[in-house]
């Protein structure tokens, strides 16, 4: 059978519809493989309809701007050029005229090109959407192949314009965020009035993970990445590169903000306790308790519990004694008591002494030990009364952190042991992929172009 498919465009001030032949098909119907349209002819379909929907368009807007607005006459011709639109369904070259300025106007230019007005992008939204929306979530060599195996799109996409266009989008969004200001407010909350309840995120979890330097080849930098947990409001995600992001303070804001919190309004912060981490909540958010998440510290204990299952072997009775120690120590810590927990780890190390010449990996118990000891110390003004806020539903780990380091940060930076990132593209990536992970890339790109569609593309944690 032959099948033609034709655009008729009815114009809206009543003149006679304009007919384009777009296709001519000619398809069999004898085997399931010939049933309906294949992707070539999908693509090759889509792209004949783009070229001649969009000449008119471009058509349309150009003739509204050929004619002087004030008298009405007709502008002379100048010269006649294109230009290059890269569209979701193929690339179009559209003319481009250049027009005189009427002489009843004293412009500053003599000329002007009116389709300029249209064109203020090379590339239009919906395909700059899509290819910052999968460079996020895969890498941008695959980005390119996967939009071309479903899409006309032009073969001179590659790896290289989607990381351009990706790092772009992500460059204004930092544009928007401003100056990195101090978060300070005048009153303490409770001053001057009740404040309304909080219906933001009340807690915020830290944690840091890294990634290979392009620069330096061997080394390695951190990228911080939280998770703002709300009681009413969808969780979000963010991330930066401490190291290189001048706007951390207002990253966090716009985070917190769009999920409710005022700057007044004090957070929980809980983290690993680790050095890079530990006095970060401060200067991030003034109004806020920092807090050494409780999953981190149990590990810790957990670890060296397996050491001393190593004494109990060689000797019962002292072994036995030496892990009860070790769990008053756990119970003490998880009920705020830091100075008695650090004086019973002081005698648990004490007592290991009594290996140093039987137990083959008495070096490693000890200094595992000594550092467990160290990180205590380092952390103690951030040890809560654990069983307290457990016990009055407060959060006291921030295990969803962890999950948070690797859906965002391991899948799409460190999965390939070589790659590797330099720390601006590391951390522009970051800013496309939290936002398209929280679901808020749509609304960036609508608040650009006003009639972008919207989409409800949400992807679960």
């Amino acid at each position: 059978m032959r099948l033609k498919v034709q655009l008729v465009i009815c114009a809206d001030d009543g003149r006679t519809d304009t007919t384009h032949e777009v296709a001519v098909l000619e398809k069999d119907c004898q085997r399931i493989e010939q049933l309906g349209l294949t992707l070539a002819e999908a693509k090759q379909l889509l792209t004949q309809l783009q070229q001649h929907v969009v000449a008119y368009q471009a058509s349309v807007f150009v003739t509204t701007r050929s004619h002087c607005k004030a008298c009405g006459t007709p502008l002379q011709l100048k010269e006649q050029t294109t230009r290059v639109l890269r569209t979701l369904f193929g690339t179009v070259l559209l003319p481009s005229p250049r027009l005189y300025h009427c002489q009843c106007r004293t412009p500053m230019m003599t000329t002007f090109r009116p389709l300029t007005a249209l064109l203020t992008e090379s590339t239009t939204p919906e395909l700059l959407f899509m290819e910052t929306k999968w460079a996020s979530l895969i890498s941008y060599g695959m980005t390119a192949r996967v939009l071309k195996d479903f899409l006309p799109l032009d073969k001179t996409l590659n790896a290289t314009t989607v990381h351009n266009h990706t790092l772009a989008v992500a460059q204004r969004c930092e544009e928007e965020l401003g100056e990195n200001e101090e978060v300070m407010v005048d009153s303490c909350p409770g001053d001057g009035g009740p404040l309304s309840r909080p219906t933001g995120p009340l807690s915020v979890g830290l944690d840091g993970g890294y990634v290979r330097d392009w620069n330096q080849k061997q080394r390695h930098f951190e990228v911080i990445v939280g998770k703002a947990i709300a009681t009413a409001e969808p969780a979000k995600c963010f991330g930066f590169v401490q190291s290189y992001d001048p706007k951390s303070k207002q990253r966090l804001r716009a985070v917190l903000q769009s999920q409710g919190v005022q700057d007044h309004q004090p957070l929980t912060f809980l983290s690993d306790g680790g050095e890079t981490v530990r006095n970060l909540p401060g200067s991030l958010h003034p109004q806020s308790v920092h807090l050494l998440d409780w999953f981190h510290l149990a590990m810790r204990v957990i670890v060296l519990g397996q050491y001393l299952k190593g004494l109990v072997r060689l000797n019962r009775e002292v072994g036995e004694g030496i892990q009860k120690k070790l769990e008053s120590v756990k119970w003490l810590l998880w009920h705020g008591q830091v100075d008695n927990a650090l004086d019973r780890l002081g005698v648990l190390n004490l007592l290991i002494d009594h290996f140093a010449d039987t137990y083959p990996r008495f070096s490693q118990l000890k200094k595992t030990v000594q550092t467990f000891h160290t990180y205590i110390v380092n952390n103690r003004g951030f040890i809560p009364n654990y069983g307290e806020r457990y016990r009055c539903g407060e959060i006291i780990s921030t295990g969803f952190v962890e999950s948070t380091v690797n859906y965002v940060l391991s899948k799409r930076f460190v999965k390939r042991q070589s790659m590797q990132w330099t720390k601006r593209g590391a951390h522009l990536l970051l800013q496309t992929r939290v936002k398209t992970l929280n679901n808020e890339l749509p609304s960036t790109f609508r608040r650009w172009y006003p009639d972008f569609p919207l989409e409800n593309t949400a992807l679960a944690a």
